[in-house]
């Protein structure tokens, strides 16, 4: 579905264009970023809202990843089409290093991602070494896109409605991933016999997560100042530049661990509150 996409909206291009391929580079990418979020939220759109529809997701888990792969190589091939066509405008108008940095260690766990997604290629590992690489890998390339859009938006002057959509559908997925495992403590703690809920905890679990929220709504009030506060750490800023979209999705997973943590007891302990997304 992804291929087809590309390829029937390339045929309509000038791929000698400099503008062109560099519209392609973008439109691979909307048309993967939804799969990556399915595949991402699946497990977790299963536990919060069971259903036919989520199980299927879940089931089809593989697939959908796979065609947010088959996206990404698309892109990849324009991207280095770009490059050898238009050398001296993509050194002038496109690229940037931090980019490059993030880029490469994307495609590298994607690669590996949906090579192991096959059997030959998952029989190289053991089971604990797969899980890593996955969840290590969706989280990264997750994180990858949301903040994309996270600049995009507040960054950037050329802003479309799809733009919007895709920064609210990530906060989304990671979102009911942070529900999810909230949820199963919170259950995991009534199903052990606490007999009732600490309130101060859940207060301020509730007071952070408002904190959270309003830090994902109105990050165009509060980033400049975070970001100039960054960029005067030198020669480490462009490092810790790259953390500030994640900064009120961090917020919201302490809210998180004090709701949880006010029902936990020694009862309870069985299940580890190690933090939202385990």
């Amino acid at each position: 579905t992804t291929s087809a996409a590309v390829a029937l909206t390339a045929s309509s291009l000038d791929l000698s264009s400099a503008a062109d391929i560099s519209s392609m580079i973008q439109f691979s990418v909307r048309a993967s970023v939804p799969w990556l979020y399915m595949a991402f939220a699946a497990s977790s759109l299963a536990a919060v809202f069971p259903g036919k529809a989520s199980r299927w997701l879940l089931r089809n888990r593989r697939y959908i990843g796979l065609c947010f792969a088959a996206g990404m190589a698309w892109q990849l091939v324009f991207i280095l089409w770009f490059v050898g066509v238009h050398w001296d405008y993509y050194l002038e108008n496109a690229y940037a290093f931090v980019d490059i940095a993030v880029q490469i260690p994307g495609y590298v766990i994607l690669t590996l991602m949906t090579v192991t997604s096959f059997r030959p290629g998952r029989d190289k590992l053991n089971a604990r070494q797969w899980r890593i690489l996955h969840k290590t890998g969706i989280y990264f390339l997750w994180g990858t896109v949301y903040s994309t859009y996270w600049y995009e938006l507040h960054y950037y002057d050329d802003i479309q409605r799809v733009d919007h959509f895709y920064y609210w559908a990530g906060f989304a997925a990671v979102g009911v991933r942070m529900l999810a495992w909230s949820l199963k403590r919170w259950r995991a703690g009534v199903a052990g016999g606490v007999a009732r809920t600490r309130l101060p905890l859940l207060l301020a679990g509730a007071a952070v997560a408002v904190v959270g929220l309003l830090g994902i709504a109105f990050a165009p009030w509060w980033s400049p100042a975070v970001i100039e506060t960054v960029w005067s750490l030198g020669y480490v800023a462009p490092t810790v530049d790259l953390a500030v979209p994640f900064l009120p999705i961090l917020v919201l997973g302490l809210a998180a661990w004090l709701i949880v943590r006010s029902r936990a007891t020694a009862a309870a302990a069985a299940v580890p509150a190690s933090g939202p997304g385990a």
